[in-house]
């Protein structure tokens, strides 16, 4: 197993194509900064290809992730409304 480490900046796209899910991972171009009107522009990173059940467990488990997150967010807002901060 490679010990390597891919930082992206998001999800460029996703194909299924013959039983294959086919993600394409972009970062943003260094050189151009954004703002509201011009956001800047992503190019592709890397690519990851997963046959559907493996990207299903993959979805369940990022679903997973996503729930756990808007529960600190809550969490987080309610200590705000109360004055404190969340631990």
């Amino acid at each position: 197993m490679s010990d390597s480490k891919i930082f992206v900046d998001g999800l460029m796209s996703a194909v299924l194509r013959d039983g294959v899910v086919r993600l394409e991972f972009g970062e943003f171009e260094a050189d151009q900064p954004g703002d509201d009107d011009n956001p800047p522009n992503m190019i592709p990173k890397t690519r990851v290809a997963m046959p559907w059940p493996g990207f299903l467990r993959t979805l369940r488990m990022m679903q997973q992730v996503n729930e756990r997150l808007r529960q600190e967010v809550e969490k987080q807002r309610a200590a705000q409304a109360n004055g404190g901060t969340a631990t």
